[in-house]
């Protein structure tokens, strides 16, 4: 069986098709890298500030730092005037300043007001009466002193990053393998093969081992990049903060202030990578069916896509709904990582009124379906030409 398995790979592995994408993936991968972590305008800068890259990336972490703490008017007066007091040194440097900014205008009562005086002086300003908005008036699930407040910009590109490569490793992972199936039916060869002492049982199992060992691969390897630069470029700096104060989620589309579970960044780091994986081995036994059903590769590869982005594509016609919360177990895209958790905190977004259950519901089901999908094509392969 082994040797069988290491000819499965070779044979979708070599070719220079494969060695093209490869490449060009690396490409694509690199490219996210730049304006995601290194010349993101907000926290790297650009190269025409006087500071920018890893050294603003630092001085960003030490402010970020110095003002973590639990919800608070003592905190939220501090990062408040330690901003306006910092503002010539930032005007000075080219540094725009996230993390305060953000903070008072999202969380303070009379922020905008605050941030517009304070760009506009010319000298350090102190404001005595800074107070942190309502629960009611920030719309929060949780009490506001139960939310910890830290270094969250980092991870904020830390979860776009993924969610973007994440695309990019099943796109090419469908392209890979393909062929599976559907390159011997395409080279006429079932007949050959499927007549041989394993060609209608190891010589298939060997195929699924295959793909799950080349869809598990590059997963690994993506991921670990990522995290790899990640961590020397803005360092594990903000883990603890509540997933509820990454104040990029709070917006016109989302408010993750309505989130209702204690979650930091590295744990939701943790299920997002969990999700993810799952999500790629329903994939996998989906591409794997479809390569058994169909009779080319470039038939194959192109039904695999359409069945990766049709369930986003309907989901945006059915926005709610029995129709909608199905299209969710087949969803496999974290693009919007705020979005996935309010929806799936509540029964309005799919079955449960809870997170947890939501959430291992749609991995149970993702793993049912994938080793049906496999069990299926199995059979297929199997009876074909008897």
């Amino acid at each position: 069986m082994k040797a069988l398995v290491t000819f499965e790979l070779k044979k979708l592995i070599k070719k220079k098709s494969v060695l093209g994408a490869v490449l060009a993936s690396i490409l694509v991968l690199s490219g996210l890298f730049y304006p995601t972590f290194f010349y993101d305008g907000q926290l790297s800068g650009i190269s025409t500030d006087r500071i920018h890259g890893i050294e603003a990336v630092r001085i960003q972490e030490k402010i970020a730092e110095e003002h973590t703490g639990y919800l608070s008017d003592n905190l939220i007066g501090k990062i408040v005037n330690d901003y306006a007091e910092r503002m010539p040194y930032l005007k000075s440097t080219d540094i725009y300043d996230i993390f305060s900014w953000d903070s008072i205008d999202r969380l303070v009562s009379n922020g905008k007001e605050i941030l517009l005086q304070t760009y506009q002086s010319d000298e350090a300003l102190h404001y005595e009466n800074a107070k942190l908005k309502s629960q009611d008036e920030l719309d929060s699930a949780l009490p506001l002193n139960s939310l910890k407040l830290g270094n969250y910009a980092s991870w904020n590109q830390l979860y776009t990053m993924l969610s973007n490569a994440f695309s990019l490793i099943l796109v090419l992972f469908m392209y890979i393998c393909s062929s599976v199936f559907s390159g011997d039916t395409a080279k006429k060869m079932n007949s050959l093969l499927l007549t041989t002492k394993y060609g209608r049982s190891k010589l298939t199992v060997s195929k699924i081992f295959a793909v799950f060992g080349i869809g598990i691969l590059i997963f690994l390897i993506v991921h670990t990049i990522i995290l790899s630069v990640f961590t020397w470029y803005f360092g594990w700096s903000g883990a603890d903060t509540s997933v509820q104060m990454n104040l990029y989620w709070i917006n016109i589309a989302h408010n993750i202030l309505q989130f209702p579970v204690r979650m930091n960044l590295l744990e939701l780091l943790i299920r997002l990578i969990l999700f993810q994986f799952v999500g790629m081995l329903f994939i996998m036994g989906t591409t794997i069916l479809i390569s058994s059903l169909t009779k080319s590769p470039l038939a194959t590869f192109a039904t695999s896509v359409g069945f990766f982005l049709a369930p986003d594509f309907l989901m945006n016609i059915f926005r709610d709904g029995v129709i909608n919360k199905i299209l969710t177990i087949f969803s496999v895209s974290t693009g919007e990582t705020e979005g996935l958790l309010l929806k799936l905190s509540s029964s309005k977004g799919f079955f449960f009124n809870d997170f947890t259950a939501n959430g291992i519901t749609i991995i149970i089901i993702r793993l049912i379906l994938m080793l049906l999908c496999c069990l299926i094509s199995y059979r297929i392969i199997r009876k074909r030409g008897v």
